[in-house]
């Protein structure tokens, strides 16, 4: 398993803001990517702990989000498939142990999201355009790849340059595939 500290900078935009920046920066590349998102009970949620496996090129990468004072521990390994079934891993049950949750897990939500990746050296921008139960959703993120601060002034230069204004979103993916419902 794979562990890091998540420090990323967020915000949900209209379609038109979204294609701005992503028309103003390019796109190194784009990436489908599907979020199958479970939970167990009791609910992860109780501990504001989210996760998913999620489907990209072809592999299945188990998270497991916990927040922290500053930023998000993320928990992360590749499993053969994307099932309830593939939690029984030695190393998640070891994990789930740890963290005082349980076993059996169960899908709870799932999104696919288009994401337009831009690589700088302080970061990577990720213009995502999701499909969350129905609804298309446009989210900019800044993932931190260095120092938090240089790496967020980084980012509200760009926003600056194609005319937005930085306004946090604290809703994450999963609460607003999950939650809001």
């Amino acid at each position: 398993m794979n562990e890091n500290l998540e420090i990323e900078y967020k915000m949900l935009v209209s379609e038109q803001e979204f294609s701005q920046l992503r028309d103003q920066v390019g796109v190194d590349r784009v990436l489908i990517q599907t979020n199958v998102y479970y939970d167990c009970t009791p609910s992860s949620t109780l501990k504001q702990i989210a996760m998913r496996i999620r489907d990209v090129q072809g592999k299945h990468v188990f998270t497991m989000k916990i927040p922290q004072a500053e930023g998000v521990r993320e928990i992360e390994m590749e499993l053969p498939e994307n099932s309830p079934e593939a939690f029984q891993h030695p190393e998640i049950r070891t994990l789930f142990q740890s963290l005082g949750l349980t076993l059996p897990v169960y899908v709870c939500g799932a999104m696919t999201t288009h994401r337009h990746l831009r690589i700088y050296p302080c970061g990577e921008l990720c213009m995502d355009h999701s499909l969350i139960n129905g609804h298309s959703d446009y989210e900019i993120e800044f993932e931190v790849t260095g120092d938090p601060q240089v790496g967020k002034a980084f980012f509200l230069n760009l926003l600056e340059q194609a005319g937005l204004t930085y306004q946090e979103n604290k809703r994450s993916k999963y609460a607003r595939c999950v939650l809001d419902q």
